[in-house]
């Protein structure tokens, strides 16, 4: 009896290493590796709108006869509407953009008594983009012809001239959906000088202006 259990053992043992074998060597066969989907690449290419508000500041260096020489210092708060188109080359991406800003920067100083205020109204500009996109994450620089509103003026009179000259800066821009992205930038613009009377007193300014903006773009997908 003793040797039968002992036949009966060995002999379930000899079946379960047999079958043992086919299905470890399936699970060494068996392809483990898992391989991940490809990520999402940002498409910066289409148009899109968008709005922006910042901080502006400009010099107006006046020549103002009989009083010489003024130093206009203005700074103000300009909100902006731009609007352009973008295409993507690889990760090169280039376009065009137009906006326009509103601001209320202005200076005020006082000439042999009177007081002179120098502002701009509004400036604007048509600017080429070009930069390189890391993903969603866009950083570009920009250049192209800017216009502006200026205008120098004392109680009960004024004279404002439309100017025109050039603009250049750089940003980053950051997309936060698909149709959404925000943008942080810095714009220098030169709109040359502008000259005549005021109160039979000639006048000579030349201004330039710095605004510093963030903004939210709508892209239309």
């Amino acid at each position: 009896m003793g040797r039968r259990a002992g036949l009966i053992g060995y002999l379930c043992g000899a079946v379960l290493a047999c079958a043992g074998v086919p299905a470890a060597q399936a699970a060494d066969q068996f392809d483990y590796t898992f391989t991940p989907s490809n990520p999402l690449i940002y498409d910066w290419s289409g148009a899109y709108a968008g709005v922006a508000v910042g901080g502006m500041w400009t010099d107006f260096d006046t020549i103002y006869e009989p009083a010489g020489r003024l130093g206009h210092r203005g700074r103000g708060v300009s909100v902006s509407g731009l609007g352009g188109v973008l295409a993507q080359v690889n990760n090169f991406v280039f376009g065009v953009e137009l906006d326009l800003s509103l601001s209320s920067l202005d200076d005020t100083k006082v000439i042999t008594g009177i007081p002179v205020t120098a502002e701009i109204d509004w400036t604007g500009s048509l600017r080429g983009r070009a930069g390189y996109a890391f993903d969603n994450v866009l950083i570009y620089g920009t250049a192209g012809l800017a216009m502006g509103r200026f205008s120098l003026s004392r109680p009960g009179l004024s004279a404002s001239s439309t100017q025109f000259g050039w603009t250049v800066g750089a940003g980053i821009e950051m997309g936060i959906t698909e149709n959404f992205t925000a943008r942080a930038e810095y714009l220098y613009s030169d709109l040359g000088s502008v000259s005549g009377t005021l109160a039979g007193s000639p006048f000579s300014t030349e201004f330039d202006s710095h605004s510093v903006r963030a903004g939210v773009i709508y892209r239309f997908r």
